[in-house]
Parts: structure tokens; C-alpha cells; sequence
């Protein structure tokens, strides 16, 4: 939009356009936070090169409608799935009261920001390249990615510098003395259910109070301060002692800055032109729960049961662990009291089930999101997978555990192949048994998105898994043939290789025959 003032910085995300979406025949268009909302009906979905941008984005916009809608009960989210859109009236009122809170480079209340700093660096301030809000820019020391450049020759549109700020609630890590994580400590995998449209996926994100944290109590409403509502100045290293879910959706983790430049100049992340770009700026510790506060159960993350005397600890990435292989931690009710609980408001309630865009058993789209650290300050990679969920694997815990013995026995046949390996090759042929291992899982996880779509209410689930069990022994067979014709062929080691084969396929089969009899060997 036309500035009114071309010497006051501002970048208002209620009325600038910065949100990229993708419209239902395919086109993309950016568009601002008003016309998402009250389009949302009209959008196939957000649009970005990060996932951790789209998560950050979803969570700030259901903020935003959990804000302006006030849902207290099934009915009034069986309301809203009803209107199929979200009510302009209500979003108007919120922009009416909240809008100017929304402004990049405010001077009194800045988005996401401290307004006790500066506009412009002052002495003394420890200036930082605007790289480092975003993990996949190289900053300081972090990891170089498949972005090279030098800090000092970074900037950022007011666009991309948004998207930066938003990722800081749900993705900010540890960074060093003092600087801690955000509200989920280190980054979980997230959770996102899908739709048609965006506000299929934004209707299905919406949580009862019963459904929301801290401890589920409602009454922790009153002691809720969003972004809006919170304070414009972020204390340096605050500790917060009461959080209310909206607060941990827009949670100021890092006290932060822009330095906000005039001109027209490339942005080093997306290449668009805003009015307004930024290169530098403060970035410090922000707010932080005490270290001995209660067990924080974001709803869109899923958690370990704890052992006796800690806490519940979140899911996150792990190095050489496809993320799909956490799919019965991540959905399925043999760990209700630990999956995300939008999972479980989804599914409890027959008046919200009846009224969702999905027939009764049709699968149910959900989006896996999660960023992989060292759990400390560097960031190796982000890992994202996608999932059609029959609705009887998220409701029917006997179902449920046929997919848990699926996933074990994949577990299982991947330990018998790596010990036979070991036993019949040299040790410097270490590598060839990961790659041969990475393989096998990258392989079986297409199997396994084919196999879960198959549970439909009149699925019989035993014959699912008998089917399983073949896939999966045949595709552990051919990873290991697979990497075993990669070694030397001289007269020695070719007879080892057809040895270990037979030996391979026969480890598994009597595992096969062991742990399932009825099973027969072909």
C-alpha cells in the first residue's frame, strides 16, 4: 500500500500484503493478513519455500481467529464448519481494536518487537544481522545451508523480515550462554491438519478451552496476553511465570529489533522490493518460563511419556530417523495422553465430527513439520511429510495397535538385516550398511503411506498387517541385495555376498515365523 509518509517506517501486516498463498486453480498471490482471514474460504493453501515459515504463519493466524471467534464449545465450532467462512464482522471488530499492533516498524508498539530499542542502532547496541531470523540464513557462526552469502550483505523485505519474527514462538533454540528456547523448549514436530482449503485446515486448528493449555484449566484465560494485548516492551531475559495459550502462539522468546532502512532494494531471501528492508538488529534473550515450571502440552505437538519423577518430552527430528516413522507417537490413541491433543478434540466429539469437511471415513489430511538441531544453537535440517489418516486409526486403539506391530516389525527386519551385515562383511563397509539402512526405510515409507490408507472402517486389520509383513520382508530383502552388489566381485567376496543374502532372507523369515506362526514361508 501507498506510504502516507515516506520518512516513518511502516509495514502493517493487517493491511500490506506478505502472506504468499495459493488459490485453488494453482495461482499464487500475496495478500495481508485481513484478506487471508476473511478469504480463507477462497485459498487452496499458504505458500512458502520454509515449512517452519507456513507453521509459524498458521499458528499466528489461529491466534488471531481463536482471538476474534471465541469458540467456548462443540456447537460453536460446529457453528463455524457450518458459515464455511470466517465471520467478517467478528474479524473486523478485532482489527478495529487490535490492527495497529500489527506494524512492523511502529515506534510505541512495534510487531514482535521491543519499542524500548531503537529504530536505528545506538551506541553500544549489539547490532546483529537480520540472517538470524530465519534458521535457513547463514549468520554468524550457524551452519551454511544452501544459502551463501556474508552477513554484512544480507537484507531482508519487510515481508520476509515478518516471517522471520513469526518463526521465534515456535522455532527459536538455544543459542548460546543465556539464550535459551522458546515456550516449547527445544523445537517439536508439529502437527497441522490440512483441508481443502485454508479454512478447512484454520477451522480445524481451533481448540476449546478444555483443549488448551496451561493444564487445560479455562480459567487461565484471564492471565492471557497476546502479542495485542502484551506489553510493547519485551524485559531481556523475563522470566514469565503465567503463560496463557495465546501468549505460547505469539511468545516473545527473543527481544528484538528491526532496523528499518528506506529504498527500493532486493531482498537476499526472496528478491522482492518493499518500501522498506532491514539488514541489522537487536536480537536478544526474551522472555522464558522458570526452569521449574509445569509440563507445557502445546496441541500441536506430540510428547514421549516421561519416566518416573521427569517430564513429558517433546517429539522432535532425529538424524537418519524419518520422520514418518513416528506416526503412531504423532497419531494414534494408544498414546492419547501424548499425542497432539487437536487430535483428540477432532475425534471426541460426534457434533464436531459430523459436521467436519471430511466424510466419516475419509481420511483425514494432516501435516508433519519439525526442524532438526543439535538441541543447542545449530540447525542441520527441516523435515516435513504429509499423511491422509483414516479416521478409524485416530478413534479405534485395536486398530491402532495393528499399525504399532506393522512399524515394529519394520524395526525389527532393519536390525537383522545391519547384524547380518556385520556378521559376514569388514568393518570398512560400515557405510554401505547405512546407505543400505537409509534405503530401506526410504522405500517401506512409501509402502507404509499406501498401507495406512487402507484402513477404512470395513478394513479387517489382520489382513492388512499379514500383507504388511510380506511387503516389508520383501523390501528388506532387496535393500540388502541392493547393497550388497555394490561390494568387491572378486571370487571371496562374491560367495560372501550370495551367503549373506541367504542368510539375510532367512533371519527374517524366522523372525517372521516366530513372532507371527501362522505366517508361511513361500
Amino acid at each position: 500500500m501507498t506510504q502516507t509518509n515516506p520518512q516513518m517506517p511502516s509495514f502493517n501486516l493487517w493491511t500490506e500484503a506478505w502472506i504468499s498463498v495459493e488459490r485453488p486453480g494453482g495461482g499464487l498471490e500475496a495478500l495481508n493478513l485481513w484478506q487471508t482471514l476473511s478469504e480463507a474460504h477462497l485459498i487452496r493453501a499458504l505458500y512458502e519455500p520454509s515449512p517452519l515459515v507456513v507453521v509459524a504463519i498458521h499458528r499466528l493466524l489461529v491466534a488471531i481467529l481463536q482471538a476474534a471467534l471465541r469458540p467456548q464449545q462443540p456447537s460453536d465450532l460446529a457453528q463455524i464448519w457450518r458459515g464455511g467462512q470466517f465471520s467478517t464482522e467478528k474479524l473486523q471488530a478485532f482489527a478495529a481494536a487490535y490492527a495497529q499492533r500489527f506494524d512492523l516498524f511502529s515506534a510505541e508498539a512495534p510487531f514482535l518487537q521491543s519499542a524500548d530499542l531503537g529504530l536505528q542502532p545506538a551506541k553500544g547496541d549489539n547490532v546483529k544481522p537480520v540472517g538470524y531470523l530465519l534458521s535457513e540464513q547463514p549468520a554468524g557462526t550457524a551452519v551454511t545451508h544452501y544459502n551463501h552469502t556474508y552477513d554484512n550483505r544480507q537484507q531482508f523485505c519487510s515481508r520476509c523480515a515478518a516471517k522471520g519474527l513469526l518463526t521465534i514462538p515456535a522455532f527459536a533454540s538455544s543459542g548460546g550462554a543465556g539464550i535459551k528456547p522458546s515456550i516449547n523448549g527445544v523445537p517439536p514436530i508439529y502437527v497441522v491438519p490440512g483441508g481443502a482449503t485454508l479454512f478447512h485446515s484454520l477451522a480445524a486448528s481451533l481448540t476449546l478451552p478444555a483443549y488448551q493449555p496451561p493444564n487445560f484449566q479455562p480459567q487461565y484465560a484471564e492471565y492471557d496476553t497476546p502479542w495485542w494485548e502484551h506489553e510493547p516492551i519485551v524485559p531481556k531475559k523475563g522470566i514469565v511465570r503465567r503463560v496463557g495459550y495465546l501468549h505460547s502462539l505469539t511468545f516473545p522468546a527473543r527481544r528484538v529489533r528491526l532496523h528499518p532502512r528506506p529504498g527500493q532494494a532486493p531482498c537476499t531471501r526472496c528478491g522482492q522490493m518493499t518500501p522498506w528492508h532491514t539488514a541489522t538488529m537487536i536480537y536478544e534473550m526474551g522472555e522464558s518460563r522458570p526452569d521449574d515450571a509445569a509440563w507445557w502440552r502445546d496441541p500441536f505437538a506430540a510428547y514421549r511419556p516421561p519416566k518416573e519423577g521427569e517430564q513429558p518430552t517433546p517429539i522432535r527430528p532425529v538424524e537418519g530417523r524419518a520422520i514418518w516413522r513416528e506416526f503412531v507417537a504423532l497419531f494414534l490413541p494408544v498414546n492419547r495422553d501424548h499425542r497432539p491433543v487437536i487430535l483428540n478434540q477432532l475425534t471426541d466429539s460426534d457434533r464436531i465430527r459430523n459436521v467436519l469437511p471430511y466424510s466419516r471415513d475419509a481420511p483425514i489430511p494432516l501435516r508433519i513439520i519439525g526442524v532438526r538441531t543439535d538441541m543447542k544453537m545449530k540447525t542441520f535440517e527441516w523435515q516435513e511429510s504429509g499423511f491422509d489418516v483414516p479416521p478409524r486409526l485416530l478413534t479405534d486403539p485395536d486398530s491402532a495397535k495393528y499399525v504399532e506391530k506393522s512399524l515394529e516389525f519394520a524395526r525389527q527386519c532393519d536390525n537383522i538385516s545391519k547384524s547380518v551385515f556385520d556378521k559376514w562383511f569388514e568393518k570398512r563397509f560400515q557405510s554401505v550398511k547405512t546407505a543400505m539402512s537409509q534405503q530401506y526405510w526410504q522405500q517401506l515409507g512409501q509402502t507404509f503411506h499406501h498401507h495406512i490408507q487402507q484402513y477404512s472402517a470395513q478394513a479387517d486389520a489382520e489382513a492388512l498387517l499379514r500383507a504388511w509383513l510380506q511387503q516389508t520382508i520383501r523390501q528388506a530383502i532387496a535393500a540388502f541385495q541392493a547393497a550388497v552388489e555394490t561390494l568387491p566381485d572378486d571370487g571371496h567376496t562374491l560367495r560372501q555376498r550370495i551367503e549373506a543374502v541367504n542368510r539375510c532372507r532367512a533371519g527374517l523369515y524366522g523372525y517372521l515365523n516366530k513372532t507371527y506362526p501362522q505366517e508361511e514361508t513361500p
